[in-house]
């Protein structure tokens, strides 16, 4: 990925994702994550994870 396209990435799941994931237990949010890698196959191999990642940094590097 680009600069450009992470920087919309986060911006992107701060948008979408951080309303939600700011008041839920990481366990929570990484078992969200596994069930939507699990009804969309098409995801490519270790997007949750990057997903993941991304939301625990925004999460608390506030």
């Amino acid at each position: 990925m680009t600069t450009e396209e992470i920087s919309q990435f986060r911006e992107k799941i701060n948008e979408t994702i951080m309303p939600i994931a700011q008041n839920m237990k990481d366990a929570d949010i990484k078992e969200l994550i596994a069930h939507i890698e699990k009804e969309n196959p098409e995801l490519p191999e270790g997007f949750g994870n990057m997903l993941y990642e991304q939301v625990l940094m925004l999460k608390y590097n506030k």
